[in-house]
């Protein structure tokens, strides 16, 4: 039998729960992880256990088993998780992209470490997606579009062929994005918005069609 990846999540929240059942999800298709828990800069109680895992410790657990261990990032909003990541990886930590068993990724499609894509992603042909990019159930993503580094989009949202998202993006769920418009780095598109013309960078997004939203923005 193969060896099992050790792998830990960086994250205890939600985010962290979802994945570690994930994994679960994916063992049970094909035994592949050991996850031995998660790691977190939250104070937890040493005998914490969250849905059966323990809380190691801190990213210091992290950085000191960085030789022994694979991580995946479980922190949902963008901007944290390239912080983290990013700051982790200079350090010499691993990152594992989890994907669900049912995502099938084409083979002119590319994909950085750290990616997590829940179950229902669709994916199209060559698409190149960054680092760390958490793309939600049911996300669908059309032909030749690129996600970059960190960007997080949220459940059953659509991004059509040729869009460009840029890096940290935030994108709430049920939002859509018409072929070929692009969105800055740093922006957030609200959920539920409908996306007919291109958001700069660090700007915030709402509505159908999506107007930026200044009050929003800080």
């Amino acid at each position: 039998m193969a060896k099992l990846k050790k792998l830990v999540l960086l994250g205890a929240g939600g985010m962290g729960r979802e994945v570690a059942q994930l994994v679960e999800r994916i063992n049970a298709v094909s035994l592949t992880y050991e996850l031995l828990g998660f790691v977190d800069d939250a104070v937890f109680d040493p005998d914490t256990k969250l849905n059966g895992y323990s809380v190691l410790g801190s990213s210091k657990w992290l950085i000191n088993h960085r030789d022994e261990v694979l991580c995946t990032c479980t922190v949902g909003h963008a901007a944290t998780r390239a912080k983290l990541q990013a700051s982790l990886a200079s350090r010499g930590v691993v990152f594992e992209s989890i994907v669900a068993p049912d995502v099938e990724i084409p083979s002119s499609t590319a994909i950085g470490p750290g990616c997590v894509f829940y179950p229902g992603v669709s994916m199209s042909v060559n698409c190149e997606i960054g680092r760390g990019v958490l793309l939600n159930s049911g996300v669908t993503v059309g032909h030749d579009s690129t996600i970059g580094d960190f960007a997080s989009v949220m459940p059953s949202t659509g991004i059509s062929g040729n869009c460009h998202i840029g890096r940290r993006v935030n994108i709430g769920g049920h939002a859509f994005l018409v072929p070929g418009r692009k969105v800055g780095d740093d922006a957030t598109v609200a959920a539920g918005s409908i996306v007919f013309s291109n958001v700069r960078k660090g700007t915030t997004v709402l509505g159908n069609p999506a107007r930026r939203m200044r009050e929003l923005e800080g």
